[in-house]
C-alpha cells in the first residue's frame, strides 16, 4: 500500500500501552530514498527530547483509527536513549538506539544490495536478526557521515524544493509518496500549475527518476523534458495507486518499468 506523506504526518503513534503523541516529522536516508525514523512530537509527555521510531518497529497502519502501532511500550520509550531535539542523528546515535531496542542496522557490507540490506523491507531484515543471520560485525561505523534528511526540509512550510527537469524549472515538491511493502519514498508530488501556462495538475515524478540534487541550493533534478512532463497524466490524491495505474504513469512519461515480482505486492 502506498501513503502519502502528509497522512503519514497526520498519523499518531500507538505503543503496546497507549498514545504516546503525533509524527513531527519523517527522517529519509538520501542514497535509497527510505524512511528510517519517524520523529515523534511527544508534546508535554517527554519535553525537549527528539523521540525517533523506525519502520522496523512498526506494527502496522491504520487509516482508520490514524495510528501507526509499534512494538514497544510507553515506558521503554520513555527510557530510550532520546537526544535532545536539537542535536544531530550521528550513526553513533543511530547504534545506540539499535542497541537499545534490538533493531537491526539497516547499513551494512551488503546496503550495496539494497536499502535494508539485501531484504525487501525493515520486517524480513528482522526476521533475519532473529535467525542469526546477521553478523555482528555490521554494527560497527563505516562512516560518520550522515545521510538523513528531514521530510519537512524537502516539502517546506509553504513552498519545498525547486524541481527542474533537464531543460527548464517546472515547479516545486508539495508531498511525497511512501511505499509501505519497504518505507521508501517512490514518488515526489510536484505542483507545477505556477510555472506551465494553463496546466493545473500536480504529477507524480518517481525518485528513480532524479537526476541530480543540490541540497544547499534545495534544487532536485529529475530525467524528464519539460515536453514529457506535459504529456504526463496528471495526479488526483484521491486515486489509489495501483500497479495498473503505475504502468500507466509510467507509460505517460515514456519510462520503462520493471517490477519485483519478490517485491511487488500490489
Amino acid at each position: 500500500m502506498f501513503y502519502l506523506g502528509s497522512t503519514i504526518k497526520n498519523l499518531n503513534i500507538q505503543a503496546t500501552d497507549g498514545k504516546l503523541g503525533g509524527i513531527r516529522d519523517i527522517l529519509f536516508d538520501d542514497q535509497y530514498w527510505t524512511v528510517r525514523y519517524l520523529v515523534v512530537d511527544t508534546r508535554k509527555w517527554l519535553p525537549g527530547k527528539k523521540v525517533l521510531l523506525s519502520p522496523i518497529s512498526f506494527d502496522y497502519v491504520d487509516l482508520e483509527k490514524e495510528i501507526v502501532n509499534v512494538f514497544a511500550s510507553k515506558e521503554t520509550i520513555k527510557n530510550a536513549p532520546n537526544k535532545e531535539e536539537d542535536q544531530p542523528i550521528s550513526k553513533q546515535v543511530e547504534i545506540d538506539l539499535a542497541d537499545y531496542y534490538g533493531w537491526p542496522i539497516y547499513w551494512n557490507s551488503y546496503s550495496m544490495l539494497g536499502p535494508w540490506g539485501g531484504y525487501p523491507g525493515p520486517m524480513q531484515l528482522m526476521d533475519a536478526q532473529n535467525q542469526g543471520l546477521i553478523q555482528e560485525e555490521v554494527r560497527s561505523i563505516q562512516s560518520e557521515e550522515n545521510h538523513l534528511r528531514s521530510v519537512n526540509e524537502v516539502k517546506g512550510e509553504f513552498f519545498g524544493y525547486q524541481v527542474n527537469t533537464i531543460d527548464e524549472e517546472i515547479g516545486h515538491v508539495t508531498d511525497f509518496v511512501l511505499d509501505e511493502a519497504n518505507w521508501k519514498i517512490t514518488y515526489l508530488v510536484v505542483e507545477t500549475s505556477k510555472l506551465l501556462p494553463g496546466n493545473t495538475k500536480s504529477y507524480l515524478l518517481a525518485t528513480d527518476w532524479i537526476q541530480d540534487i543540490q541540497w544547499e541550493k534545495q534544487q532536485v533534478t529529475v530525467d524528464l523534458t519539460k515536453e514529457q512532463v506535459d504529456k504526463g497524466i496528471g495526479f488526483d490524491r484521491n486515486t489509489p495507486i495501483t500497479r495498473e495505474y503505475e504502468e500507466k504513469l509510467y507509460s505517460s512519461f515514456d519510462k520503462p518499468k520493471y517490477w519485483n515480482s519478490k517485491s511487488h505486492t500490489r
